[in-house]
């Protein structure tokens, strides 16, 4: 089984947070996965009480927009978790080679703070471009494409429809390249936390607005 779950924002979701990671005790997590925004304004000293929780975890996560400026940091106090950015790491889970492709994501449009501050629609296209080169040279039983933004407006609705472009992009919809699965974090607000885009099913795992760690099965029709 598969846990995931992003916008912890350390320490404002904490307890709650590790209260939803008790509830899990009873299940078999075999691989949890970190969809960025892990504490508030890339405070990585909010995140050693989750980190303690981790140990027992086979964990990967992204980086959100609130980790970007502490990345380096995350790696060095936080070894034990696969970090990614623009990456691809394989698993084994149960037998099974798994493979990760893991982004901060893309948007559509940049937002205005990040226009202010060099970042423009190129640069997202050239990271789309980079992700679908990623999914399309992956040889493994399983494809999960693992990012911060939203890959679709899909799993938007409940946000304001005026700035789906700044929380996320139509990627799935474009590639060529398909994964099984699609995780992603952000869109606090949004009432559709699943939905399925050309046959890949997408989890939007953001803690306020699911109110829990998310798990579910990889395969489905296996059970695992």
């Amino acid at each position: 089984m598969i846990a995931a779950a992003s916008d912890i924002h350390s320490p404002r979701y904490l307890n709650e947070f590790l209260a939803s990671l008790h509830k899990l005790s009873n299940l078999s997590i075999d691989l949890f996965l970190l969809a960025g925004d892990l504490t508030d304004k890339g405070e990585v000293k909010f995140f050693d009480p989750i980190y303690s929780f981790f140990k027992k975890f086979k964990v990967v996560s992204v980086f959100g927009n609130e980790d970007v400026a502490s990345k380096e940091r995350y790696k060095r106090f936080f070894p034990d978790i696969v970090w990614l950015d623009d990456e691809v790491v394989e698993v084994k889970v149960k037998g099974k080679r798994v493979a990760i492709v893991g982004s901060e994501g893309v948007l559509e449009r940049p937002t205005l703070w990040q226009a202010t501050h060099g970042v423009n629609e190129e640069f997202y296209r050239k990271r789309e471009k980079k992700i679908e080169e990623l999914l399309c040279g992956l040889d493994a039983d399983y494809k999960i494409l693992l990012t911060h933004y939203l890959p679709t407006y899909e799993t938007a609705y409940g946000e304001r429809k005026d700035i789906y472009p700044e929380l996320g992009s139509r990627l799935l919809e474009r590639i060529s390249c398909l994964p099984n699965v699609a995780v992603h974090g952000h869109a606090h607000k949004s009432k559709v936390v699943f939905k399925i885009v050309r046959g890949v099913r997408v989890y939007n795992v953001a803690f306020p607005a699911n109110k829990r760690v998310v798990a579910f099965n990889l395969d489905p029709l296996l059970g695992f």
